[in-house]
C-alpha cells in the first residue's frame, strides 16, 4: 500500500465576497497520478496556487508526510518538494537542453567557468533515468514541441520534488508526442514521484491517472478511482447536468446547394499544393491532418494571410484575389485563429472593446462610437455564449481560458460572416465552454453560415462536420462524408504520410 504524500484539510479561499474554494479535502499517495478536473472557474487554479505558495488559504492547511506545513511562498513549496510544470514553457530557446534543465544551478570548475563535462553528466543521468529520447547538447529551439515539454518536466524534476503539478501539458502536442510524455509520466511513477495532472482532454485523464478529483464552483464534488467512473459520469459531475454527448447535438440546418466558396488548384508551393474543394451555405467542413500537413496554411490563405498563391479562389461564384485580411473581411469571411493570446485578443483591453474591435463602423454614428449600440452588441454576445465576466470593462487577461475563447468567437461573429474559418476553436478550454462553442457554431451553420473547422481533436471534427478533408504532406488525400465517418479509417488516412516516409515514398 502506498504511503500518503500530501493531504489538504478544509482548504477555503475567498477573494473579496467571492468564495472560490470551500472546504477542499483530498490526498495523494507516493507514486500516484491524480487528475484534477472541472470547468474554468471551478477553483483548480486557486487550489494549485495554494499548494505552490502563491496564495495563502483563508482557512485549512496542508500536510506533507503527515506533518502540517505552512506554504508561505513558492520557495518554501519547492523546498518541501512541490513543483509545477506550467502550460506556458519557461525555456530559453538558444540554450542547450542541459543549460535549461539546470539553469540557476549550473556547475562550475575551480576557476569559475562552466563545467560542461559535469553539466552533461548530470543531464545524461536524468535522461537515462527517465528514458527520454533527447541529448544534453541539443539546442532547445531545434526540438519538437513534445521534446520541449519533456525538457520543461526534467527541469522541474532536477530540483528533486516529491510532487509534480502538470498544467495542461499536452495542449500543443501531436498524438505521438503525447505518447512520449505519457511514457515519461509512467517512468516518474515508477520512481515514486506523485503527479497532479490538470487537463481538459478527458481521454488523457482516463489514460494516465489513478484517481480523479472533481471540482465544481469551488466545491469538491468527489474523488473517484479512474477505473470506476465513465467519461459521461465525469462530465455530468463537472457540469451538474445530464449530458449524453460531449459535443453539441446536431440542430436543424439550412444547408443548401448554394456555393459560398470554391477553391481550384490552390498552392503556395511550400506548404500545400493543388488543393480543391467547395463550401456550401450551412455546411461545416472539417480539415484534419498532422502538424505541417498544410491544413492551417490553407485556412490562412483563405483569410488573405498569404500574399502569393497559385490557383483560383471563387466567392459566390466570382473569382477573387484574397491577399489581405481586410479584403477577406470585406467579403464576409471571418477567422478564429488558433492562438487567442497572440493573434486573437487584445489581452490588456476590456471585454467590451475586444468584442466590438472588428466592427467599429457598425457601432458608430458619423464616425463617433455609439454607446447604446456598443452595449446592445456586448450584452447580446455575453448572453448568447454565456460568458462569465465581472463587468463589461473587465480586462480580458483576467478571464479564464474558456471565457477568453468565447470573447474571441464573439468578436468574429459580431461581423456576421457568411464564411467562418475556425482553427482549433476549443483548444485548451473546459468541457462546458466547449459545448457552448459547439452549440453556437451549429447555430451559425443553421443560419446558413459556411464553416471550415480545423481541430487537433478528431472526435470534435467527426461530431461537428458534414464532410471531412484529410491533408497529408500539403495535399487533400481523402474525403469522408457524414454517413461514412469512421475514426479508425480517418486516423489511418491522417497518418498515411508517416507510413509513406517510412517506406521511402513520402514527400520531403
Amino acid at each position: 500500500m502506498n504511503k500518503k504524500l500530501l493531504e489538504t484539510v478544509n482548504i477555503s479561499k475567498s477573494f473579496f465576497s467571492n468564495k472560490v474554494l470551500d472546504d477542499i479535502n483530498f490526498s495523494i499517495d507516493y507514486g500516484e497520478v491524480l487528475g484534477l478536473v472541472g470547468e474554468n472557474g471551478a477553483g483548480k487554479s486557486t487550489l494549485v496556487k495554494i499548494l505552490t505558495g502563491v496564495h495563502k488559504p483563508d482557512s485549512g492547511y496542508i500536510k506533507i508526510d503527515d506533518s502540517e506545513i505552512n506554504v508561505k511562498n513558492i520557495s518554501i513549496a519547492k523546498n518541501i518538494g512541490i513543483n509545477i510544470v506550467f502550460q506556458e514553457l519557461s525555456l530559453t530557446n538558444n540554450l542547450s537542453v542541459a543549460e535549461n534543465i539546470f539553469i540557476g544551478k549550473i556547475p562550475s570548475n575551480k576557476i569559475g567557468f562552466v563545467d560542461k563535462k559535469q553539466l552533461y553528466k548530470m543531464t545524461d543521468e536524468l535522461i537515462n533515468k527517465f528514458k527520454v529520447g533527447i541529448k544534453a547538447q541539443d539546442i532547445v529551439e531545434r526540438l519538437s514541441a513534445g521534446n520541449r515539454q519533456i525538457v520543461e518536466i526534467l527541469k522541474a524534476v532536477s530540483s528533486n520534488p516529491k510532487l509534480l503539478i502538470m498544467d495542461e501539458p499536452t495542449s500543443s502536442l501531436e498524438k505521438s508526442e503525447v505518447e512520449n510524455l505519457f511514457k515519461l509520466i509512467n517512468e516518474l511513477k515508477k520512481n515514486n514521484y506523485s503527479i497532479i495532472y490538470i487537463s481538459h482532454y478527458l481521454d488523457e485523464v482516463f489514460r494516465i491517472t489513478d484517481k480523479i478529483l472533481v471540482l465544481r464552483d469551488g466545491e469538491k464534488v468527489g474523488t473517484f478511482k479512474t477505473d470506476e467512473v465513465t467519461k459521461d459520469d465525469l462530465i455530468r459531475k463537472m457540469l451538474n447536468k445530464n449530458i449524453h454527448e460531449f459535443f453539441a447535438s446536431d440542430t436543424e440546418k439550412k444547408q443548401s446547394k448554394k456555393m459560398l466558396l470554391e477553391v481550384n488548384g490552390l498552392s503556395d508551393i511550400k506548404n500545400f499544393r493543388d488543393v480543391s474543394f467547395a463550401l456550401h451555405r450551412g455546411e461545416i467542413i472539417g480539415l484534419v491532418g498532422l502538424v505541417g500537413s498544410g491544413k492551417v496554411d490553407v485556412c490562412r490563405t483563405l483569410f488573405g494571410l498569404t500574399k502569393n498563391y497559385l490557383g483560383k479562389i471563387l466567392l459566390y461564384g466570382k473569382e477573387i484575389l484574397l491577399n489581405s485580411p481586410v479584403l477577406a473581411r470585406k467579403n464576409n469571411i471571418g477567422f478564429i485563429p488558433e492562438n487567442r493570446k497572440i493573434a486573437g485578443l487584445f489581452l490588456r483591453d476590456s471585454v467590451k472593446h475586444n468584442i466590438i474591435s472588428g466592427v467599429l463602423r457598425n457601432v458608430a454614428n458619423f464616425n463617433f462610437l455609439n454607446t447604446a449600440k456598443i452595449m446592445e452588441m456586448v450584452i447580446h454576445f455575453i448572453d448568447l455564449l454565456r460568458i462569465k465576466v465581472s463587468g463589461y470593462d473587465q480586462s480580458v487577461t483576467y478571464l479564464s481560458g474558456g471565457n477568453q475563447q468565447k470573447i474571441l468567437v464573439s468578436k468574429c461573429l459580431a461581423a456576421e460572416p457568411d464564411i467562418l474559418i475556425a482553427v482549433d476553436p476549443t483548444r485548451g478550454i473546459d468541457v462546458g465552454s466547449k459545448v457552448d462553442i459547439h452549440e453556437i457554431l451549429r447555430e451559425q451553420a443553421g443560419r446558413g453560415v459556411g464553416i471550415i473547422l480545423v481541430s487537433s481533436e478528431l472526435d470534435e471534427v467527426i461530431n461537428m462536420s458534414d464532410r471531412i478533408l484529410v491533408f497529408v504532406n500539403g495535399e487533400i488525400t481523402e474525403t469522408f462524408h457524414s454517413g461514412e465517418f469512421d475514426t479508425h479509417k480517418i486516423s489511418l488516412a491522417i497518418n498515411q504520410g508517416i507510413t509513406d516516409e517510412e517506406n521511402g515514398n513520402g514527400r520531403k
